[in-house]
C-alpha cells in the first residue's frame, strides 16, 4: 500500500471514530427534584394510617418487583407511584401519593419523593430510629430503620440542579456532593421534601435516611460506604 492510500485510509478510520462519539450517550446531570408545590396554597388532609396487613391488601397489585407502598406506624400510609419515563424531576401533585425517585435505583438505592405542602407534610414528623415499611406489589414488605435526618437550604430553590447548605455544618455541597451523600449510597432508603421557610415552600430540602431495619442498624450505619457514582 503506497503511503497516500495509507493516510486515506488513517482518515477515513478518524472520521468514523469521531462519528461514533458523537452518538455515545453521556450520563445526565445529577438533580435532586424540587418537592414543593409551586405556587400551591393547599395543604394535605389528614392521612389515616390503617393497620399493616390492611394497608398491604389495599396496595397489592401482583408485581414482584413493584413498590407500591410506604407505610410508618400511627402516622401514614402511602401508595407509591413511579415517574413518568424521561422526566426524574416529577412528582405526584396528588396529596395522597408519594413518588419512586427513579434515579436512585440506578445507585442501588430507594428515593421517595412527596410535596411538603402534600403528603411530604408528614416526612417532617418522622424521627430517628422509627421504623419505615416498604410494600411490594405481590404483598412482600420489608422494614428500614431510620438512621439520619439531614436538612439543608436550597440556593437556587426551584432549581433541581441547586448547590445546598448544609444546615448543622453551614457547608456549600454541590447538587453532586448531595446526590451522592443520599441516593449514592447503596441500600438505602431516602424519603425526600422540602423545607418551607419565610412562605417559601421549596426554600430547603429535607432527607429522611434509612438502612435495612437490623436489631443493631443504628450502630452499624456510620460503617456503610457509599457506591461509586458517575454523574
Amino acid at each position: 500500500m503506497n503511503t497516500n492510500k495509507f493516510r486515506s485510509l488513517l482518515n477515513i478510520i478518524n472520521l468514523l471514530i469521531l462519528v461514533s462519539l458523537a452518538f455515545v450517550p453521556l450520563h445526565a446531570s445529577a438533580q435532586i427534584p424540587v418537592t414543593g408545590e409551586l405556587g400551591s396554597g393547599s395543604t394535605a388532609p389528614v392521612n389515616t394510617s390503617p393497620s399493616l396487613a390492611l394497608f398491604v391488601e389495599q396496595v397489592k397489585n401482583g408485581s414482584t418487583q413493584q413498590i407500591t407502598g410506604l407505610y410508618i406506624e400511627n402516622l401514614f400510609s402511602y401508595p407509591v407511584i413511579q415517574q413518568p419515563g424521561g422526566q426524574p424531576a416529577y412528582v405526584s401533585s396528588k396529596y395522597n401519593l408519594v413518588t419512586q425517585f427513579g434515579s436512585a435505583s440506578a445507585f442501588g438505592s430507594l428515593g421517595i419523593l412527596a410535596h411538603n405542602t402534600l403528603a411530604g407534610k408528614k416526612f417532617s414528623e418522622i424521627k430517628k430510629s422509627d421504623l419505615i415499611t416498604i410494600v411490594y406489589g405481590d404483598g412482600r414488605t420489608l422494614q428500614y430503620q431510620v438512621t439520619q435526618i439531614r436538612s439543608f437550604q436550597a440556593v437556587s430553590p426551584n432549581n433541581p440542579t441547586s448547590s445546598f447548605i448544609d444546615l448543622s455544618t453551614n457547608q456549600t455541597l454541590t447538587v453532586e456532593e448531595v446526590f451522592y451523600q443520599t441516593y449514592g449510597v447503596k441500600d438505602q432508603l431516602i424519603l425526600q421534601t422540602c423545607i418551607s421557610f419565610h412562605q417559601l415552600d421549596t426554600w430547603g430540602r429535607l432527607f429522611v435516611v434509612a438502612v435495612p431495619y437490623t436489631p443493631a442498624t443504628i450502630e452499624n450505619a456510620s460503617h456503610r460506604i457509599p457506591a461509586t457514582i458517575e454523574l
